[in-house]
């Protein structure tokens, strides 16, 4: 009786195992296929140079949305000033290399533009005339260009000085400044890379804290196919050989 209890009981076993293997497979079926994606993309970063090259999807970005800046633009006497791929835009036309526009101010013959590392002073009709560190001048962070009796200051709300454009230097105090107004555009990513996209979703961090869980839970089950699956095959009759 023993003898054909085990064989029994090895074929219920195997029908169970097999009937879970195939829902199994199927629920992990997606998830296998981004992981191996993903993966192979990693595993070729440089060749695809996805450290280096920025989604605008909103879709693939939303799980970044805190860590974007604010995108401003101005409206100037000849179009929209912006910053967009690294670049500071007239509209379309490219004017000067801009991680991220943080200010802008114009005169009738000049106009002061700040970005996160550089500053850039061109002429009334957007002609690039000087490019410089804004350290040059010792301007803290937060320092902003704006204008003054029609003169071009930098400074902050509390703190302004004339900008001597002829020879980039600060020059006599002033008490009260206008800085230009600005628009939000919609975000332009500079930071979030193709590379940090693919290796978030590759370890699920790219859905949410619940994330690393799935695909944690995802490879264990995985790891019980494998198991199940080779035990199918050798319990099978004929397979021992």
């Amino acid at each position: 009786m023993q003898s054909n209890h085990r064989p029994q009981l090895r074929r219920k076993i195997r029908f169970f195992l097999h009937r879970w293997h195939r829902r199994l497979g199927l629920l992990v079926s997606l998830l296998l296929i981004l992981l191996v994606i993903t993966g192979v993309a990693l595993n070729h970063t440089g060749q695809l140079k996805l450290d280096n090259h920025y989604p605008q999807s909103g879709v693939l970005l939303w799980p970044y949305q805190s860590l974007l800046p604010d995108n401003i633009g101005y409206e100037g006497s000849h179009g929209l000033l912006h910053s967009a791929n690294g670049m500071l835009l007239l509209d379309e036309d490219m004017l000067a290399d801009c991680s991220r526009l943080t200010g802008a101010a114009e005169t009738t013959e000049y106009v002061l533009v700040s970005c996160a590392s550089v500053w850039h002073l061109l002429t009334g009709s957007y002609q690039l005339l000087e490019s410089f560190d804004p350290a040059f001048l010792s301007l803290p962070e937060d320092a902003q260009p704006a204008v003054s009796d029609g003169q071009l200051v930098v400074g902050s709300s509390d703190y302004w000085q004339k900008l001597n454009v002829d020879t980039l230097t600060l020059e006599g105090r002033v008490t009260v400044a206008q800085t230009s107004t600005y628009e939000i555009l919609p975000a332009v990513n500079q930071s979030i890379s193709w590379q940090r996209i693919m290796q978030d979703m590759h370890s699920g961090r790219w859905f949410g804290s619940w994330g690393v869980w799935v695909v944690d839970i995802a490879a264990f089950v995985m790891m019980l196919l494998a198991f199940s699956g080779i035990w199918m095959w050798l319990s099978r009759p004929g397979n021992r050989r």
